[in-house]
């Protein structure tokens, strides 16, 4: 059995000359091995009892700290006072004592005592990670909640702004929303020239659906500049949250350029479907590139690629020597091949890649799920099962390579294998949400277990609310089930979550098989032009013969 690697120092620390007598130094180190097997083996209580024996039997107060946190973690309380009890004789000035004595405090419900341990350590130099770091260990409780609260309305919070973003952080992890947004209220009083409290204040004001009051705390964030690269990417995060990712590449472009403003600018630009402003940073970008960084290099291809010009985005690619940007561009390479009609030089590209020895198992992984996705759009579907099932021979049990091949399986009517797949995702990850919807759609759509399927939807809808594909999933199935009037309101909510072409291609049949004809020909009409190819739209369409 492999021993924990603490347990070692330990042993040493306990067999020190001076520190017990040579019966009490067996004893101690008996009840170590004893309390370390234990947590090994998955019982905390016995190895709470066997640490807080020896802790009791030494002068080493490391082994009286390691006696509290086991026990801590055991939620053996007595056991947990008695080890803290030993580390206060040892080593009544160590610094991690009072957050353990915090932690015990909370988990017992002594408020009081909480409380004033936790102001002690926000007294303390940084002592506020320690802080939170209590309170977040205590978990969602009303305990957790009502200190939090005092603290926050006596004032406590000391007068350093990432303290209070980290208290801010915690009120929410928590789901006291109220609490949260009187921190983000408070912290404005406290540090009105800090633009990251206004964009704070604009973070609480958008998920309040108030964009006018957030569009002025950003305004108010900018005008303490200049601002450095973190707090502008911050902006244009919120100002693109707003809707508005051209006001995003904007507030990237003000101030010192660097690798990652480019490509922030780029995405923000590429978004807002800007093309001259494209052009702009494209020639930009590229002046000095003789001296350009991989990362550099690599955001002119694609830059290249969103103008279409895949001459110079092939050249660009081409010149990155090293680093995670040329494996990268390796599959970039692939796509641009694939795209002037040269399939095989791409598929062989990718091989290539796949049996090299890149540091990069993402994008070798990814070798192997671009190689199926172009040899599946070239329609050479069990070309593409059988480069699934190379990359699973090498990346066993990854879940986008499970994924996509359940994915593959579907597309070829096969639909036991397409549901093998799926609930092997499931059994990796119950709460693989993206999976129990794709199994429970699957089930809906190709098969008549409709209360299955429900069923599986139902749980993936939980994990992840408005979602609009579960949400479609959910009005679809419940169609299948002969229950159109409550699959109405869900596809509706889909298509208002996100314009898609398959949530079209569900929303305009059932409005049709409601007799709303006119309605569902409007809705497939968005559908076509979101994406005329949707297999699920054409599929529909042909069916009804529209």
């Amino acid at each position: 059995m492999k021993v924990h690697i603490c347990l070692v120092y330990l042993l040493l620390a306990a067999t020190a000359s001076g520190g017990m007598a040579a019966h009490a130094a067996d004893a101690s180190l008996e009840a170590l091995l004893e309390g370390e097997f234990a947590l090994q083996e998955g019982e905390p209580a016995a190895a709470a009892a066997a640490y807080v024996r020896a802790a009791e039997l030494s002068d080493d107060a490391s082994l009286s700290e390691r006696a509290a946190q086991v026990s801590l973690l055991a939620d053996d309380f007595d056991l947990a006072r008695r080890a803290l009890a030993r580390w206060r004789a040892l080593a009544p000035a160590a610094e991690a004592l009072r957050p353990a004595e915090a932690q015990l405090a909370l988990k017992t419900g002594d408020q009081i005592g909480a409380a004033i341990a936790l102001r002690e350590l926000l007294h303390r130099p940084k002592g506020w990670r320690d802080a939170v770091r209590v309170l977040a260990s205590a978990g969602e409780s009303l305990n957790t909640s009502a200190i939090l609260s005092r603290l926050v309305r006596d004032d406590a919070l000391p007068d350093e702004f990432d303290a209070w973003l980290a208290f801010g952080g915690l009120a929410q992890r928590l789901q006291l929303k109220e609490l949260g947004e009187e921190l983000a209220e408070r912290a404005i009083r406290r540090f009105p020239e800090s633009p990251r409290a206004w964009l704070w204040q604009a973070e609480v004001a958008q998920r309040r659906k108030d964009n006018e009051a957030a569009r002025a705390a950003i305004a108010k964030a900018v005008q303490f500049g200049p601002l450095d690269t973190e707090t502008r990417l911050a902006v244009a995060a919120q100002l693109d949250a707003l809707g508005d990712p051209k006001a995003a590449a904007a507030a990237l472009a003000s101030g010192e350029q660097d690798d990652t403003t480019l490509a922030g600018r780029a995405a923000y630009l590429a978004r807002a479907d800007d093309e001259s402003a494209l052009t702009e940073l494209y020639e930009s970008a590229a002046a000095g590139a003789e001296s350009a960084t991989p990362a550099r290099l690599y955001l002119l291809g694609q830059l290249a690629e969103l103008r279409e010009q895949t001459g110079p985005a092939l050249d660009w690619y081409g010149r990155i020597g090293s680093g995670l940007q040329r494996e990268q561009a390796r599959l970039r390479i692939a796509v641009l091949l694939d795209k002037t009609g040269k399939l095989d030089d791409a598929l062989a590209r990718l091989r290539e890649l796949q049996a090299s020895d890149s540091d990069y198992g993402e994008v070798l992984r990814d070798a192997y799920l671009l190689e199926a996705e172009l040899l599946q759009k070239h329609q050479r579907s069990d070309e593409a099962i059988d480069a699934y099932a190379r990359g699973l021979a090498i990346f066993e049990d990854d879940p986008e390579l499970i994924y996509a091949r359940a994915l593959g399986h579907e597309r070829r009517d096969d639909i036991a294998a397409a549901e093998a797949d799926l609930r092997r995702l499931i059994e990796l990850d119950p709460e693989d949400a993206d999976a129990l919807n794709a199994l429970g759609y699957t089930l809906a759509d190709r098969t008549d277990r409709y209360q299955e399927a429900l069923d599986l939807i139902q749980r993936a809808l939980k994990l992840k609310p408005d979602t609009p594909a579960i949400v479609d999933s959910l009005g679809w199935v419940l169609y299948r089930m002969g229950r159109t009037e409550e699959a109405l309101p869900h596809l509706r909510r889909a298509f208002e979550l996100q314009r898609d072409a398959e949530v079209a291609a569900h929303l305009g049949e059932v409005l049709w098989m409601s007799g709303d004809k006119d309605e569902a020909r409007s809705i497939w009409r968005v559908g076509r032009e979101l994406d005329p190819d949707n297999r699920a739209l054409k599929q529909v369409l042909e069916r009804l013969d529209r």
